[in-house]
């Protein structure tokens, strides 16, 4: 178990590292929400293996902030690429006022449905609506780059490696909710998702450098 957490620990450093250093090419000024989120990934690791030998109630506490923190990052990165979608699309802009107050109320509601005095219990339900949230936002912006009139692959990529992010931690949470027994298979789940969804980043990223760097060559 150890080995398994050492290992998701590794692994999850190295594609936030690769993440970063592509955007650091010039990515960051169009997309510094994708930064600013690949950053606080990078440093809410950094900070869990450096306290988890920590009492459990400690590592709770971290976890949780965290976690809001992560979700709330993720709702601006949904945002921000709805906002970038729209400049494609032929569809009416949607006011980005309105989706910020949307999010903001699905937040309260959320927290106050699932309030109890099991703090796990609770957060972990919380967690899992506000990625319910967040994946009809990526339906809402695929939506966007579908009818778009210039298709950005790139958009489309990093939609899609935060959806595959979510849906995994959506599935994952459920699991872990449903029973003990699948708790380490949801907790799988939703590593393995998120691995993916970061590889999927770095892959978007580093080929539109690779595309630039190309045609200034090749001009």
């Amino acid at each position: 178990m150890q080995a398994l957490q050492y290992g998701s620990w590794a692994i999850g450093l190295g594609l936030n590292l690769l993440v970063i250093s592509a955007l650091s090419r010039g990515s960051y000024r169009k997309y510094p929400f994708v930064l600013l989120y690949s950053v606080a990934l990078l440093l809410s690791t950094v900070v869990e293996i450096a306290i988890h030998s920590a009492p459990k109630p400690v590592q709770d506490d971290y976890y949780w902030g965290n976690e809001i923190i992560l979700d709330v990052l993720v709702f601006c990165l949904v945002i921000a690429f709805i906002d970038e979608a729209s400049h494609y699309s032929r569809q009416r802009p949607i006011p980005r006022l309105w989706l910020i107050a949307l999010s903001i109320l699905f937040f309260g509601g959320s927290f106050v449905i699932h309030h109890g005095p099991h703090l796990n219990r609770q957060m972990t339900l919380v967690s899992r609506d506000l990625n319910i949230c967040a994946v009809i936002l990526d339906l809402v912006l695929w939506s966007l780059l579908m009818t778009a009139r210039r298709p950005n692959r790139q958009l489309l990529l990093l939609s899609g490696g935060l959806g595959l992010q979510l849906t995994g931690a959506i599935m994952g949470e459920s699991l872990r909710h449903l029973s003990r027994h699948l708790f380490l298979s949801g907790t799988l789940l939703e590593v393995t998702t998120g691995f993916l969804g970061l590889y999927v980043w770095w892959w978007a990223l580093r080929g539109a450098y690779s595309d630039v760097r190309h045609v200034h060559r090749t001009a």
